[in-house]
C-alpha cells in the first residue's frame, strides 16, 4: 500500500500539520496555565477541536494527558512504562500505541497495526524544525496530529527527554495493509 507523506512544523510553542502540497490541515500551539502545561489544536476553521493537559503522575512515575475533545467524552493518553517510550489510548473500539524509538522517530499503531511513522531527527530533513509524517491512510490525520501534540507538548527545544537511547524500542518496519 502506497504510504502518504505528511510534514509538522514546529515553531517555538506551535505545531502546524501540511499536506504534500503545503496546504495547511491543522494546528496546535501549547501554554503554561495555572501551573500546567495545556495545548490545544484548530481545525481550518480555526475552532480548538481538542484540548490536552499534561501531568506527570508522581505515584505510577508516568506521563499522562487528559484529552478533551469538542462535545466528547474526554481520553487519557498514559504512558505504559517508567520510561515514557510507549503511550497508550482507547479511542471508542480503537486502541492505539505510540512507541519511540531510536533517532528520533515514533511508531503510531492502530489495534496492533502500524499505521504512522513520524521522523523527527531535523538533521536529515531538508527543512530545519520539520517532522515528516508517513500514513497509510490520509482519515488518520486527525488523530496523529493529536498523539504527536501530546507528547510534544510543553517542549521548547527538540533534544530528547529521554537521555540514553537503550531506553527506547528499536524499530519494526512491519507496516499494516
Amino acid at each position: 500500500m502506497e504510504k502518504i507523506n505528511y510534514k509538522i512544523d514546529h515553531s517555538n510553542n506551535n505545531l502546524k500539520a501540511y499536506n504534500n502540497l503545503d496546504a495547511l490541515q491543522y494546528k496546535a500551539s501549547w501554554f503554561l496555565e495555572f501551573g500546567k502545561t495545556t495545548s490545544e489544536i484548530y481545525n481550518l476553521d480555526n475552532e480548538i477541536i481538542y484540548t490536552i493537559a499534561k501531568k506527570f503522575k508522581f505515584w505510577k512515575w508516568r506521563m499522562s494527558y487528559n484529552i478533551s475533545p469538542k462535545n466528547k467524552e474526554s481520553l487519557v493518553l498514559i504512558s505504559s512504562n517508567t520510561t515514557n517510550s510507549v503511550f497508550k489510548l482507547q479511542l471508542g473500539n480503537d486502541f492505539y500505541e505510540v512507541q519511540i524509538h531510536y533517532f528520533q522517530k515514533q511508531s503510531i499503531f492502530k489495534n496492533g497495526i502500524k499505521i504512522a511513522e513520524i521522523n523527527d531527527a531535523f538533521a536529515e530533513s531538508f527543512e530545519e524544525n520539520t517532522s515528516n509524517i508517513l500514513l497509510l491512510n490520509s482519515e488518520d490525520l486527525e488523530i496523529i496530529f493529536l498523539l504527536y501534540t501530546c507528547l510534544k507538548t510543553g517542549i521548547v527545544n527538540q533534544k530528547p527527554a529521554i537521555k540514553s537511547q537503550k531506553e527506547l524500542i528499536p524499530l519494526k518496519e512491519k507496516w499494516g495493509s
